[in-house]
């Protein structure tokens, strides 16, 4: 015979569904946190598909923005993408420019709409697909605005091909000692520069060569001087500006100093006094101190010798 206990059966249920509910956080939250970049890994560029009309921006069928991958680069046969830490400077070749894409970048040169893209903050997976939009999902995505400069003509687009990308990874703590999400991306942004040096004239069907220089930060404050990268791995940007080169350079301008000064007085200096120590003795031999503090005098009268000289006959 069961007896029926109305909190017990109630309970019950809600306690094995706070259960089930706190492991699939703690698995959600250990696949995020396992889910970091390594160095070399690849950064996927996607950006806001725009209609050709007005440049407004299209949304899917769910009324959430809709992103496409960035254009294909003819180096790689694959969308523009970056290597996380890596600052080498990447090359992207846009092979003729179709009449569409032309008149999409009249429309971010001109700043009516702009060229907004986003990079994944960290690693897409093939069982852990990104989808959504850029707020959403616990910040998985990072705006990635694209500032671009050039000058829109009648015919043709004049447009600076070289841009300086700046990435932040992780977030230091406020001593900066720690680094709280490592091998993440905590912002990006990108812009021309040198619109009137390095500008390419482009029209319908020519190539669009596009020159990525990026730089990498550690959290969220950019340095004085000098990248997040250096010759160990390490970041820079927090204080460590003594390096061991800029040791090496003070230790090699001390020897240096060390051995120019030496060779002036050995070569110069020393030679000098010594012969003016010579040309003072022998000026100095032909006087005599007198005897008993006394000096012979020409007219054989005594005078006064202490520390008084006399030439001799």
């Amino acid at each position: 015979m069961r007896f029926f206990h109305p909190v017990s059966d109630f309970l019950l249920p809600v306690a094995c569904c706070l259960v089930a509910g706190a492991l699939a956080v703690s698995t959600s939250s250990e696949d995020f946190k396992a889910a970091t970049y390594a160095p070399g890994d690849s950064v996927p560029v996607s950006c806001l598909n725009r209609t050709l009309e007005a440049g407004e921006h299209v949304l899917d069928e769910h009324g959430i923005l809709q992103y496409i991958p960035f254009l294909t680069c003819s180096e790689t046969g694959r969308p523009l993408e970056f290597k996380y830490l890596s600052e080498d400077p990447i090359n992207c070749t846009v092979k003729s420019i179709t009449a569409d894409v032309f008149h999409l970048w009249e429309f971010y040169i001109h700043n009516d709409s702009p060229l907004a893209c986003r990079v994944p903050a960290r690693p897409q997976t093939g069982d852990r697909r990104i989808t959504g939009d850029v707020g959403v999902e616990a910040g998985e995505w990072i705006p990635f605005v694209i500032s671009l400069i050039g000058k829109l003509d009648l015919s043709h687009l004049h447009i600076s091909t070289t841009l300086n990308v700046i990435m932040h990874t992780g977030v230091l703590t406020k001593a900066n000692s720690e680094l709280l999400y490592p091998g993440t991306i905590d912002s990006a942004t990108a812009y021309s520069v040198s619109p009137n040096v390095g500008s390419t004239r482009i029209i319908i069907g020519d190539n669009l060569p596009l020159r990525f220089k990026i730089r990498w930060y550690t959290g969220t404050d950019l340095p004085l001087s000098d990248s997040a990268v250096n010759d160990w791995g390490k970041n820079r940007c927090y204080g460590e500006h003594v390096t061991l080169s800029t040791f090496m350079y003070c230790i090699l301008t001390a020897i240096c100093t060390t051995i120019g000064c030496t060779a002036w007085f050995l070569g110069f200096e020393f030679p000098k006094r010594l012969r003016r120590v010579r040309v003072g003795g022998v000026a100095g031999s032909g006087y005599a101190l007198g005897n008993n503090g006394y000096a012979s005098v020409p007219n054989g009268s005594p005078a006064p010798g202490g520390g008084w000289y006399t030439k001799k006959d």
